[in-house]
């Protein structure tokens, strides 16, 4: 009988985890926990979005939404992709946004500063624009494998008014997108390598996660241009 090595044994346990993951992360599918919810409830390598909507919803429901900078030490073009996902993807749900563009200009104008309280509660009288949005990235990252490629993006919202506490809504998601191969053969390895390779080097991936992200988050969103 032939002795099978070591290496070959932590080869064999390597590929049969990469086809793991390759096969959980063709099987994904979005669910909807709440906000509160442990993170042992929610199901294994699913899409899972935490949403919370505040009792103060439906007793003021947002007619107009201010979305703030974003947070997070994350670079300054992600960061303007996302203030302008969530701008868009509000719109559908909400009469009027101000998005990151009118933002700058009413602050430049008003000479606000939305990052303090006292500005925001001024703001609001000026503008006439009562809640505020804030997006926060709270990582973004990835993994790279030679025949394998992971990028993870974990992103929140919440709404609230002039006050941080005045919390009337929030949401979490944490997205992943991950492509390469299986390596059976010398074919299918350079198959591998070249699609991993690929989706490392693309520059679009966290973009269209971001907009995956928040289409998602928002989904759970009352639709508040019928109030």
């Amino acid at each position: 009988m032939q002795e099978i090595s070591e290496e070959d044994v932590t080869s064999r346990r390597y590929l049969q985890f990469l086809g793991l993951i390759l096969f959980l992360s063709g099987c994904a599918q979005t669910t909807y926990s709440p906000y509160e919810k442990s993170h042992q409830e929610i199901p294994a390598f699913s899409r899972n979005v935490q949403f919370k909507i505040g009792d103060s919803f439906f007793r003021d429901p947002p007619n107009c939404i201010t979305v703030l900078p974003v947070q997070g030490s994350i670079d300054g073009h992600l960061k303007r992709i996302v203030e302008s996902a969530v701008a868009r993807h509000l719109s559908g749900k909400v009469k009027r946004i101000i998005g990151p563009n009118e933002r700058q200009i009413l602050e430049r104008r008003l000479a606000f500063d939305l990052e303090h309280p006292g500005d925001r509660r001024r703001f609001t009288q000026e503008a006439r624009c009562r809640h505020f949005a804030q997006p926060e990235i709270k990582n973004a990252d990835r993994t790279y494998v030679l025949v394998w490629t992971q990028k993870y993006l974990n992103l929140s919202l919440s709404i609230h008014g002039d006050d941080e506490k005045k919390l009337i809504w929030r949401a979490s998601h944490q997205a992943s997108r991950g492509d390469g191969g299986f390596p059976l053969s010398p074919l299918s390895l350079g198959a591998a390598l070249f699609s991993a390779g690929r989706a490392h080097n693309d520059q679009d991936t966290f973009p269209s996660m971001v907009d995956d992200s928040f289409r998602r988050m928002l989904i759970k969103f009352p639709d508040t241009r019928q109030y």
